[in-house]
């Protein structure tokens, strides 16, 4: 007959030999990011586990820099207001990306000119482009990693269903 400390002792056994099985660097990965390492059964759940982790830190921390979120839709706005300031023509289904090459163009023009006025003109617009951009290429890199972390639990779940 087995008794109930031999089962606790069987289970606390086999949740060292999992912890085990996780590489230091992995384990200091989740203890950084605030994770139990003990909680974790296998490295492909615990990547996935540090890849959520650090898609949403980084979300956090673009939206803390941003003062909120931005969205693509705000962007765009953005876009299409500093294109009508730099005169870049716009059509209702340019994207995003479209619109900024469109800007980058005109402000190029306008560096190209010799007038000083519109050079300087030009250099701030040029600091509005990059900041646009800048918040594009972060929407989109958090877009990634928001799905590669979904994508990272899909397969642990399969796994973890024997799928």
């Amino acid at each position: 007959m087995t008794s109930i400390s031999s089962i606790g002792s069987a289970a606390a056994s086999l949740s060292t030999n999992k912890i085990e099985e996780l590489s230091s660097s992995t384990k200091q990965k989740l203890e950084a990011l605030g994770i139990d390492p003990t909680t974790v059964t296998s490295e492909a759940q615990a990547q996935s586990l540090i890849a959520q982790a650090e898609a949403t830190k980084h979300q956090q921390n673009s939206g803390q820099q941003q003062g909120g979120n931005s969205s693509e839709q705000e962007l765009l706005s953005e876009a299409k207001d500093l294109a009508s300031k730099v005169g870049a023509a716009v059509s209702s289904n340019d994207t995003l990306d479209d619109i900024i090459d469109n800007i980058a163009e005109e402000i190029q023009i306008m560096l190209n000119s010799g007038d000083q006025s519109q050079i300087s003109q030009a250099q701030g617009y040029q600091a509005q482009l990059a900041e646009i951009s800048d918040r594009a290429d972060s929407i989109q890199t958090t877009q990634q990693n928001i799905f590669n972390a979904m994508n990272m639990v899909s397969i642990s779940n399969k796994y973890a269903l024997g799928l």
